[in-house]
């Protein structure tokens, strides 16, 4: 396989994004379910859960879901069928710290509607943020 870095410009990425989210959704509505049914468990009533333990619940079940993904094969289901997986720059095996790094620069990024996937353009190697800090970027499958 070629190890060349392959340019995903934002389109694609937030293509491949937006597949992922329809999974991310049932892995919510599962992680929310079980979170609720301990609450009831130890408590005996059905209310909604804290609000700070519901966010903290969605975004570790996230970052685990990518996380799983990118460790075990290198894409997700949404990069899968948009044709790209992610590697790392150093050609070392993709570790626990590259994963995180990526997620929550990714997570800034979605914070700040994408914005600073347009840095790719003006950057020399054509790399976004999170490919810079992770040291990782994509290649064709």
């Amino acid at each position: 396989m070629n190890n060349k870095s392959y340019i995903v410009f934002p389109l694609r990425r937030i293509a491949a994004s937006i597949y992922d989210l329809f999974l991310l959704l049932g892995v919510w509505f599962l992680v929310g379910s079980i979170a609720l049914g301990i609450k009831y468990f130890f408590t005996g009533e059905v209310s909604s859960l804290n609000p700070n333990i519901g966010m903290s619940l969605v975004i570790f079940s996230t970052w685990f879901f990518y996380s799983y993904f990118w460790l075990n094969g290198g894409k997700t289901l949404g990069m899968a069928v948009w044709k790209f997986e992610i590697y790392s720059l150093d050609n070392n095996k993709i570790g626990l710290k590259h994963v995180s790094i990526r997620f929550f620069i990714n997570l800034v990024t979605f914070l700040l509607a994408g914005i600073p996937l347009l840095l790719m353009y003006v950057s020399k190697k054509k790399l976004s943020i999170s490919d810079h800090f992770s040291r990782t970027s994509y290649r064709k499958i």
